[in-house]
């Protein structure tokens, strides 16, 4: 209360008529109101229009250089200026430049300081610590032309004395970012904003990345240009209320050209910045208190106290985004929230399109209240007020937010769904829990959507939206929980893709993976050697050919070191692995890979003496012998698939060594192997 009394005896006594946006006491105003920056980094062909349309208040953009350019970039400030935006002009520097702006040209930009809506100046991105000397020369000389503009730039190195006293005494907005692909759990995130104002102080923006950088979508094999498939649309929208948990002041989402490619995420956004707007001021101004207590050990939940009223943000941030459980939502959730009022607020859950009162009760501790929520989806805010004026403004206001997004919720859904279609397509539709249950729904939500847009019901249309992204959610939590239930039978170089649903198709055979309580298990972990003459030839045929039946080495000798002389050159037993469908590809070992034959062993540790079945799937023949006995043999051309034959054996107690000879004619080449084993009392090893 008592910053409170003092910002407003500032204002009073310093009343903002000089420029748009000033900073006093750590606090953004513009036209003497408390302001929080909601924009994007913008190219010359985004226009103001496109700003205004996701619910934008702020254009960050390229300054100009050069005289000639100056006049251009003032129209666009004023054509911001009619719809309401506020203008950060950037001066490009950063990253691969080191040469900081002339004199000249900051003398130009100057000529921009009595715009109504200039917001501050940026002065760089990625500064590293080679930067940090031409930082203070530009901000030096902004200082003396325009020195009430306030200064911002974002860092990328390490915490360095010299960054930390250059950032405190020559940048007033610290605007840092951490990207957290997939697999980074959002506690990082968190941590990131608390140690970055603990280097550099307040007040403190970040970027929100809309898209994958390269590297991440090489790292993943999605593909080394922009944008990408990740992050999706709720993970944009969680990384923006977790900055918010932590007190950051000011949010640009990178970038609004990545955007107009990305219609799932633009929609998310603009909703997004339309429900940050309701509490600009709590969130610009207002008193934080940070990690409040809630009933859910995932709900980070931060409250802002302006005024008389409170507004909490809450994000279900688990540590791995793709893993949420009931399509991410929290039910009966409690919030310990700050109140010092004597009588109890209402509390109102803004859920777009509605607003659900929630429970309200006293606690034991002196000045906090507990507020029952009863349905948490992923994120959302809560206002605790006294002031019917106050809360008959909100429900008005959050019931405007459908008909402004009517331009972009029926392209978010199409995307969205047609995204995660692509997934359920590589990874085969039958298998992992049948999600084209929830796929179907996505699309027909999609088409509710239309109906309601052409007819005006923009409410039915905006739930229908997020029905579809809640189905879309769905399928790729049921991929991703599939996939990782079978990860002890995922090869170990092909762990990595379980990072993300668009990385799942580079498993190969996880879209024919057996069910999770499959009575046969399949041989994974073999010895390889070869490849050898099969001598087939098409005019030979019916006979069978001479390599299928020959007796090469490997049937005679199965030490470790044992030497080969084959088709590519000397060659040992080697390691090889069965993908997680159990299928073993030889063409992945050897250069030759048609016309000839390959040997593979292993070894099953049985309990007893005991009968058993086994299982063989093969492209083309094979012969398999089990204790030195030949127990299967056949020569054909077939395309493979598990379990295209049985053999019943007989086996010992202990160590039964099995090797199977497979040929492959042309074309793909396959090995299927399994015992038939419920109750897994079976042992497999290459030993």
């Amino acid at each position: 209360m008592k910053k409170l009394i003092l910002l407003s005896f500032i204002f009073c006594m310093f009343p903002l008529d000089a420029f748009a946006g000033k900073l006093v006491e750590g606090v953004l105003m513009v036209d003497g109101a408390p302001f929080y920056p909601l924009g994007s980094w913008n190219h010359s062909d985004t226009t103001p229009e496109d700003v205004a349309r996701l619910g934008m208040n702020t254009n960050f953009q390229g300054a100009p250089e050069a005289e000639k350019d100056l006049e251009t970039f003032r129209n666009d400030m004023r054509r911001c200026n009619e719809l309401g935006i506020q203008v950060i002009p950037y001066l490009f520097y950063g990253g691969a430049r080191f040469e900081p702006w002339t004199p000249e040209a900051l003398d130009t930009i100057a000529k921009l300081k009595n715009e109504p809506n200039l917001l501050s100046w940026y002065v760089g991105d990625d500064i590293s610590m080679a930067h940090l000397p031409g930082i203070r020369k530009t901000v030096t000389h902004l200082r003396k032309e325009t020195p009430d503009i306030p200064i911002g730039a974002d860092y990328i190195e390490g915490l360095s004395p010299e960054a930390q006293d250059t950032f405190r005494n020559f940048i007033d907005v610290r605007c840092q970012y951490y990207y957290p692909i997939p697999h980074d759990p959002f506690a990082d995130y968190l941590t990131f904003f608390d140690d970055q104002r603990s280097a550099f102080g307040d007040p403190l923006w970040t970027w929100v990345q809309c898209f994958m950088w390269g590297f991440t979508g090489s790292f993943l094999d999605l593909g080394d240009i922009g944008p990408s498939p990740l992050p999706d649309p709720e993970q944009v929208r969680l990384m923006s209320y977790a900055a918010i948990n932590r007190g950051v002041r000011g949010i640009l989402f990178f970038s609004h050209h990545s955007l107009s490619r990305l219609p799932e995420i633009a929609g998310e956004v603009a909703l997004t910045c339309r429900e940050i707007s309701l509490f600009k001021d709590h969130f610009a101004a207002g008193t934080p208190t940070l990690s409040l207590k809630t009933s859910h050990e995932y709900v980070n939940a931060a409250a802002y106290s302006y005024n008389h009223s409170v507004v909490v943000s809450m994000a279900l941030l688990k540590p791995h985004y793709h893993q949420y459980v009931d399509e991410g939502i929290v039910e009966n959730l409690t919030v310990d929230c700050p109140w010092t009022a004597d009588t109890l607020p209402t509390a109102l859950l803004v859920s777009t399109p509605d607003v659900i009162k929630c429970g309200v009760e006293t606690t034991p501790e002196k000045d906090t209240i507990r507020i029952t929520i009863p349905r948490l989806e992923l994120a959302g805010f809560l206002l605790l007020s006294s002031d019917p004026a106050e809360q008959d403004a909100l429900s008005a206001a959050v019931q405007e937010i459908p008909g402004k997004l009517k331009q972009l919720i029926l392209p978010a859904a199409i995307a969205q769904t047609r995204k995660v279609n692509g997934v359920v397509w590589q990874l085969g539709i039958d298998n992992l829990n049948n999600p084209s249950t929830n796929v179907r729904r996505s699309t027909v939500a999609g088409e509710h959507c239309a109906d309601a847009l052409i007819e005006g019901r923009y409410t039915d249309a905006f739930i229908a939206w997020r029905t579809t992204m809640r189905s879309c959610r769905t399928v790729l939590r049921e991929a991703m929980e599939s996939a990782e239930q079978r990860r002890d039978s995922i090869p170990a170089k092909y762990r990595q893709y379980l990072a993300s649903p668009y990385g799942l198709h580079n498993i190969r055979g996880l879209g024919e993976a057996p069910p999770l309580n499959d009575p046969w298990q399949f041989i994974r972990k073999w010895k390889i050697t070869g490849p050898f003459p099969l001598d087939w030839s098409e005019e030979n045929e019916p006979y069978t050919p001479a390599g299928f039946e020959r007796t090469y080495p490997p049937e005679t000798d199965s030490q470790p070191n044992a030497r080969f002389d084959t088709l590519d050159g000397p060659d040992t037993w080697r390691n090889a692995e069965s993908g997680v469908s159990g299928l073993l590809d030889p063409s992945e070992y050897f250069r030759t890979v048609e016309n000839v034959v390959c040997y593979t062993r292993a070894t099953i540790i049985a309990p007893s003496e005991i009968d058993a079945k086994l299982s063989i799937g093969s492209n083309d023949g094979a012969r398999v012998w089990v204790n030195g006995e030949l127990v299967y043999s056949k020569h054909l051309g077939r395309t493979g698939a598990p379990h295209d034959d049985e053999i019943k054996v007989r086996m010992k107690k202990g160590a039964n060594p099995v090797l199977i000879k497979s040929e492959n004619m042309g074309r793909s080449w396959k090995l299927y192997f399994s015992i038939y084993d419920p109750d897994r009392i079976f042992s497999l090893t290459t030993d």
